[in-house]
């Protein structure tokens, strides 16, 4: 099944219609339901009884020539959608019948989406339909789907044929429903007018009392609801027996009661129409068969109620904004509000960020522990927070990834607005073989995971002290303008360190280091600091201070926050505060193990315990920097590719498991696609070759292979350089993939701008034929002026790999 999100925030699941006894009577069951109008529309004239034959054409084969596909809320089918192939040709006919009291909640459009990305895979290429003029709805769902549209009235009917090549304008469309969509189903957890804690206990120790209690301490602006069997209150509040006996609707239902017992309280949530449930109970898929079935159980009874869940296994949420100040979490920490927004696979993690935040001054606008994450996961939350002005800076501590090309497409989305920052742990297969979610899970491929983040624009960090020195930075300072690094200092030792570091980390140094010596400390920095800051050729500012007695930090902390308020004010008259710059510093001195601020008016300057922190944070801030001056990239459009021919040429040749072209076919596919080639000349170099494999998580990738040498003939001289990016490449994807391998004297030749074609052209042939499985370019040769594809190899199945 596959869950999705109506327009209204309620969840229902997607699932192929099968030909047996079940199936059709629950078809039955809809058309008897639904009214006299529908069924007129549906059909195009009167229906009293829907006949078997139509409900055999309506359940389809399973997508090759017919599909239909049954929208579910629990065991209720409340839509169908269905399409069935004219002929034997690239055309089908398409079809909806929606329950009356569901119509108009977006189901028509995700079925249309749906079944558009079936028969796309099943080789049609365009969608007929046929919608009575009166049938506003429906004609809607069509013209707002972003498909290319054409109709044409005939009498008192629309003929619509939509072509299913997904567009930039359908790609636009569907992220925008399904945003809005998932934020809906996502408010009664971040702004919940009334919670419900189910377990709340009088004993001190208890789960569910300590949930109550922090709820209730946070100055939570909603009502709380004790439930408890037997009390008559707790914590001084009034208690219920059950969520059934609250008096007024419930938003938001905290689970806080042995695994045993949730079922039962879930069923009693669904009775009293809870919009939305966190499970903060244990003892589900985290321990074992048994466990994880219970969990499947309570999943299918929330999605089918259209409820959206948390957990189970999840330390809670945290709304610090004003409006709703909420800790319904086991966080005893309850953190500044500000702007960071944090997720957490790892609740004991999670707690432990939070801390780290709140003992730094890092401001937190929200927070969730997703425990199992069998409903709400990350790309939820990520959705969710792109548009909250209240969260600026979103941090994700990540154990694997539940649909990492969905996580790509809304990051590359996001990242450009607000910087998100990743801890990806279980790099290793000895670290995921210990994680919670290995068994529902695939491991990630590093480079697969490293591309992602590099084309999305995340700053990924491989320690939480990590996250937290570029979170610091980022928190309160104007992003780099470039790479140059100037260091103001009273130590050489520090220096050379940190020029080291400077370095190491690719950034650039401004020679020479400003040495300020021992003497009149307070003063120099107050004098120097405006100099190097007003200073063009700079581009952020390393202050490093090592005092000389036990006066000399105050001093010093006071001059420095002067100079910088003084830059500030000038830069602010002339309005130019795009010219203010980054400043990091490091005091070393003992007893400084985190980072804190020098407060400069509005700005704040980090101080970071070592000097290596500061420069690090620094260069990852600055990469994002560099990130988000970049034009984005686009989708390449080649008018001279034909991709419908591309695609048929494809399916003229397929065979039922993974074949491979014959080297005429291959050579006649790329001769399609505009792919220069031509016959090897020195068999035996091999500079440049790419492959293109479809993996299970990630869909297609595409590495780039180059041999380097050094000058020496040795084979020990040679090094191998290979960069991998997730498909489909933009333009910027291609060029940053030739700028990786390439020498930088080939950079301006023609031959790299004909990599970057050949690179882009494969990626629109995996983008218009998902028949294609498998790429191996095992040569490439390039002239003065164009890219070469020499040795090839193509291999398609019937199936398609995504």
């Amino acid at each position: 099944m596959q869950q999705i999100i109506l327009r209204d925030g309620r969840v229902a699941e997607l699932r192929v219609a099968k030909d047996d006894a079940h199936d059709r009577a629950l078809i039955r069951d809809l058309a008897a339901r639904v009214s006299a109008e529908s069924l007129y529309f549906r059909f195009m004239h009167v229906v009293k009884e829907v006949r078997e034959d139509l409900i055999t054409a309506m359940i389809g084969d399973g997508g090759p020539n017919a599909l239909g596909l049954l929208c579910m809320a629990g065991d209720e089918l409340i839509a169908i959608g269905n399409y069935v192939r004219l002929g034997s040709g690239e055309t089908a006919e398409v079809a909806f019948l929606v329950d009356d009291k569901i119509q108009q909640k977006g189901i028509g459009t995700l079925l249309l989406e749906y079944l558009a990305e079936t028969a796309w895979n099943h080789g049609i290429v365009r969608f007929e339909a046929y919608v009575l003029r009166d049938n506003t709805p429906m004609l809607s769902v069509f013209r707002a789907s972003g498909y290319e549209l054409v109709s044409k009235i005939e009498s008192d009917t629309v003929h619509l044929y939509l072509s299913l090549s997904h567009t930039e304008k359908f790609r636009r469309l569907r992220e925008m429903r399904e945003k809005r969509a998932t934020v809906a189903s996502l408010k009664p957890f971040f702004e919940p007018s009334s919670i419900a804690v189910v377990g709340a206990s009088k004993d001190p120790t208890h789960l569910g009392h300590i949930l109550l209690k922090n709820i209730l301490q946070s100055d939570y602006t909603g009502t709380v609801y004790p439930i408890h069997q037997t009390a008559s209150s707790v914590s001084a509040v009034r208690a219920y027996k059950s969520v059934l006996s609250v008096p007024e609707t419930i938003d938001l239902a905290m689970i806080a009661v042995p695994a045993a017992q949730v079922s039962a309280v879930v069923d009693d949530c669904l009775s009293a129409e809870v919009r939305a449930i966190i499970i903060v109970a244990s003892g589900f898929s985290d321990r074992g068969p048994e466990g994880a079935a219970l969990e499947q159980e309570i999943a299918r009874k929330i999605r089918g109620a259209g409820r959206r869940m948390i957990g189970p296994s999840s330390l809670g949420v945290l709304n610090l904004t004003e409006a709703i100040h909420m800790n319904a979490s086991f966080s005893p920490i309850l953190p500044v509000g500000g702007s960071l927004a944090i997720a957490s696979h790892s609740g004991a993690l999670g707690i432990a960020v939070l801390e780290y935040a709140n003992r730094i001054g890092v401001g937190v606008s929200s927070f969730v522990s997703l425990g199992n994450r069998v409903d709400v996961s990350g790309n939820d939350l990520l959705q969710y927070w792109e548009d909250d002005p209240d969260s600026k800076i979103i941090v994700l501590y990540l154990e694997s990834f539940g649909n990492p090309r969905k996580f790509w497409r809304i990051t590359r989305r996001i990242a450009r607005k607000k910087p998100i920052i990743v801890v990806k742990s279980a790099r290793t297969a000895s670290a995921f073989s210990l994680s919670k979610t290995r068994q529902s899970t695939l491991a990630a491929p590093d480079a697969a995971v490293d591309a992602l983040f590099r084309q999305a624009g995340i700053i990924r960090v491989n320690t939480l002290l990590e996250l937290f020195d570029a979170a610091a930075l980022l928190s309160y300072a104007p992003l780099p303008r470039g790479r140059r690094v100037a260091v103001v200092t009273n130590t050489a030792g520090g220096a050379v360190l940190t020029v080291d570091t400077i370095l190491r980390e690719g950034l650039e140094f401004v020679s020479p280091v400003i040495n300020l010596g021992f003497e009149a400390l307070a003063e120099s920095y107050r004098e120097v600091l405006p100099q190097v800051l007003r200073d063009p050729s700079v581009d952020a500012v390393m202050v490093i201070f090592t005092p000389v007695s036990a006066t000399d930090q105050e001093g010093v902390i006071k001059a420095i926050a002067e100079a910088v308020q003084e830059v500030r004010q000038e830069y602010e008259q002339l309005g130019q505060t795009n010219e203010l710059k980054p400043i990091v510093a490091n005091f070393l001195t003992p007893g400084n193990d985190f980072v804190h601020y020098i407060c400069a008016g509005s700005m704040r300057i980090p101080v970071y315990p070592f000097p290596e922190h500061a420069v690090r944070a620094l260069a990852k801030v600055t990469i994002y920097a560099e990130f988000c001056r970049t034009e984005p990239g686009v989708l390449p459009v080649f008018e001279a590719i034909d991709t419908d021919q591309v695609r048929a040429f494809i399916r003229r040749n397929l065979r039922e498991e993974l074949s491979f072209l014959p080297p005429e076919q291959a050579l006649q596919l790329l001769s399609l696609l505009g792919i220069v080639t031509a016959p090897a000349k020195q068999p035996d170099a091999r500079t440049l070759w790419l492959e293109i494999k479809v993996d299970a998580l990630f869909g297609p990738l595409i590495t780039l292979h180059a041999f380097h040498d050094f000058g020496a003939t040795s084979d020990e001289v040679w090094q191998i350089k290979s960069v991998t990016r997730i498909m489909p490449l933009t333009d910027l994807d291609a060029r940053e993939m030739v700028e990786a391998v390439l020498n930088p004297w080939q950079l301006q030749s023609g031959s790299a701008r004909g990599l970057m074609s050949m690179l882009m052209r494969f990626s629109v042939l995996i983008e218009a034929a998902p028949e294609v499985a498998q790429v191996t370019c095992r040569r490439i040769e390039l002239s003065e002026e164009k890219a070469f594809a020499v040795e090839f190899e193509i291999g398609v199945q019937a199936v398609p790999a995504r």
